[in-house]
């Protein structure tokens, strides 16, 4: 069962067709090096433009008086209307990363630009999905799954995360309180790092072909969406060809 993602009125706004400041209502701290950054209208209101699942915006900052870009994907569903949320990891030598993580507070304005980009998934594209997160690269997906549950779609949502520790899964709470909430949403865990991983229902390791044959039934017919570091996507896209997975369906 699929639902059209122009029923919410989210008819996603052209590419890049809106630029100008939101206010950073609210910070979180989702782990020691990433925050989460709520943006909203500073008129108040609805935010200024539309957003699919997946999308991204580019955020501008002048930490040395020079302006520097940068691109965050928007980690919220666009269920949402009043807020969007970028979830940012602090990088120390990375410019923007840095400045926004140490040097940006509640009550000041962001210049962006947005939104952007073509991974995204309505639950129109395919009657199931796969999703495969590596570290930071949960965001657009979690957008995805936010989306997904917003909506109550009925479709199968098989949720790999792979990380390094216990203390470095983003949305951790969340996603556990979703999956409880949810039973089409079947979440994997995977740490790099071992651990005490047994109590929780983590696995150690990483993504391994036998890992995703096992926690995703029939997976050479699915849909699969990977974001991590590249050599992750590298080896989980080969590791998806050994099982079957056609290329257009990745």
């Amino acid at each position: 069962m699929c639902f059209s993602a122009f029923n919410l009125d989210i008819a996603p706004s052209k590419s890049n067709s809106w630029s100008g400041t939101l206010l950073v209502a609210k910070i979180f701290d989702e782990t020691p090096k990433v925050k989460t950054f709520r943006l909203t209208n500073p008129a108040g209101g609805k935010l200024p433009f539309n957003y699919l699942p997946g999308q991204f915006v580019t955020v501008t900052v002048v930490p040395n008086g020079v302006p520097v870009k940068r691109s965050y994907t928007i980690a919220s569903s666009p269920t949402t209307r009043d807020y969007c949320e970028i979830t940012v990891k602090h990088e120390e030598r990375g410019t923007v990363s840095h400045y926004l993580n140490t040097q940006v507070h509640e009550g000041e304005l962001l210049q962006l630009t947005g939104p952007s980009g073509k991974f995204t998934f309505t639950g129109e594209e395919a009657g199931n999905i796969v999703l495969i997160a590596g570290g930071v690269g949960v965001t657009p997906l979690m957008s995805v799954i936010r989306y997904l549950t917003d909506r109550s779609w009925k479709g199968e949502i098989y949720f790999l995360f792979a990380c390094l520790n216990a203390e470095s899964i983003i949305f951790r709470e969340e996603i556990v309180y979703l999956a409880k909430r949810y039973p089409n949403l079947r979440v994997t865990i995977v740490l790099e790092e071992p651990g005490d991983t047994s109590r929780n229902g983590f696995l150690t390791g990483r993504v391994t072909k036998t890992l995703l044959s096992e926690s995703v039934p029939e997976i050479s017919s699915r849909r699969v969406q990977i974001c991590g570091p590249p050599p992750m996507i590298d080896a989980v896209k080969q590791m998806l060809r050994e099982l079957g997975v056609r290329d257009e369906n990745v």
